[in-house]
């Protein structure tokens, strides 16, 4: 241990004995205490039994002193009494426990980021690298817990929040961007079937708040080549086809050309996130410091539950991981999802959050629900519509919207004046009991008149 690292953990031991010197003195501050550390953030073994003893004690609303937490710990130990004793005398006063809290918690991240770092230094495959590097990233982003606030500190945040401009994402749609509020740490699902046009509508998302927002696509299904091709023809107007064939005319390179400038001042990193875990995809995004990312799509993502659980599992694993990153980093997240296919081919009615394929624990941790959809699967020139199926925190809405197949271009006009055939989601009904053949009584009713009543004597 050279002397830096000794000077380190000297300050850290000294700042734990002085939070638990301060609980053993005064015994009114041992809530903040438990409200702010756990028994991890200790690094010597006494001092991680005593937290032990106070938690315990504190929890059963037991009376607190030093004798107490002494016989809860080790019953006789006078090695312990005398540690104690010393802990007394090294803490005249327990004022500053605040400060004292704060130096654990800062000697803690640096103790566990060295261990990370002898770990990634000691790592034998690239998997185990980036797992680290992850826990590395999340342990310095989190400064400290701040994960309550009473009424006094809620009514701060609220003004606060009332004097800075809301940073709601634009989606490329006026009438999108009118009833859709999305945040910082939301996460966004896009749903549609095969060829619906899913990634050429979240092209077009990406691009519009690359404006103002820093935003990564990773795409899973398309290289990127492909993906920036159907891109640069939505923006210039030269057909898809065209440009994958490299059958261009002089016009088309005109057109492309004059759009380059417009499109590299769009802050938008295109990812080939083939393989990639949600690890994988949360490191990244840290690196890039990215304030929204596109996943191409949900159910492609390598899972990290492979072999332990059903496919159904699979996917549940990566999205709640998904809406756990959007939650802790406060990034959006938008993920792409696949529909069931329906029982017939031909005319569809429109989807359901029921139809979001593999599992249902999607439209659990979605705060808003998007579906692309076609009338007529058969058709590619038949109506799309966009259907805003779940929006927590406001109003739900369907709208025509318009499709260049050959640009894959969708056109910023919503309509409303389509009449569509909708759908009901699944209703779950309880349970109905019937009379038993022959007019026999129920169980129950042999001991009760009626459900409430006494029983029978």
């Amino acid at each position: 241990m050279d002397s830096a690292e000794f000077a380190v953990r000297e300050q850290g031991v000294w700042a734990e004995q002085s939070v638990i010197g301060s609980m053993l003195i005064d015994p009114r501050v041992v809530g903040l205490v438990m409200a702010n550390l756990t028994e991890s953030d200790f690094l010597l073994e006494a001092d991680r039994r005593l937290f032990r003893a106070f938690q315990t004690r504190f929890a059963a609303n037991q009376p607190i002193d030093s004798v107490l937490v002494c016989e809860a710990v080790a019953p006789g130990d006078k090695e312990l009494r005398a540690y104690v004793l010393q802990l007394m005398d090294l803490t005249p006063t327990a004022a500053n426990v605040e400060a004292y809290i704060e130096l654990v918690r800062e000697n803690t991240r640096m103790t566990k980021g060295r261990g990370i770092g002898q770990e990634i230094v000691d790592s034998l495959t690239l998997e185990d690298m980036v797992r680290l590097f992850q826990q590395g990233l999340e342990l310095m982003s989190n400064r400290g817990r701040d994960d309550e606030a009473d009424m006094a500190k809620a009514a701060l945040e609220f003004n606060d929040f009332l004097d800075h401009t809301s940073d709601y994402l634009p989606w490329g749609f006026p009438l999108l961007d009118e009833n859709l509020d999305v945040s910082p740490g939301m996460l966004v699902v896009l749903g549609g079937r095969p060829s619906d046009g899913k990634t050429a509508l979240a092209l077009h998302m990406a691009y519009a708040q690359a404006e103002t927002k820093n935003v990564g696509y990773f795409t899973l299904e398309d290289d990127r080549n492909t993906l920036f091709s159907r891109l640069k023809a939505a923006i210039s107007g030269v057909p898809l086809r065209n440009i994958l064939r490299r059958k261009l005319y002089e016009q088309d390179y005109r057109l492309l050309a004059d759009v380059n400038d417009e499109i590299v001042k769009r802050r938008l990193t295109i990812i080939d996130a083939a393989g990639m875990t949600v690890n994988d995809i949360i490191t990244r995004t840290h690196a890039h410091k990215f304030d929204v990312i596109y996943v191409d799509y949900l159910q492609m993502v390598r899972p990290s539950l492979r072999g332990r659980g059903t496919r159904q599992d699979e996917v549940a694993d990566i999205s709640r991981s998904l809406a756990d990153m959007a939650r802790n980093s406060g990034v959006v997240v938008v993920a792409l999802a696949q529909l069931s296919r329906p029982a017939q081919k031909g005319k569809r009615e429109a989807p359901l959050m029921a139809d979001l394929k593999e599992s249902g624990q999607i439209e659990q941790d979605a705060n808003v629900i998007l579906f692309v959809w076609r009338e007529d699967e058969t058709d590619s020139k038949t109506p799309r519509h966009l259907t805003l199926a779940k929006n927590k925190l406001g109003l739900l809405g369907q709208w025509g919207i318009t499709f260049n197949g050959a640009t894959q271009k969708f056109l910023p006009e919503l309509t409303t004046d389509r009449p569509v055939a909708k759908r009901k989601e699944p209703e779950y009904k309880p349970q109905t009991f019937y009379e038993l053949p022959g007019g026999e009584p129920l169980p129950w009713e042999e001991e009760y008149d009626h459900i409430g009543a006494a029983p029978k004597t």
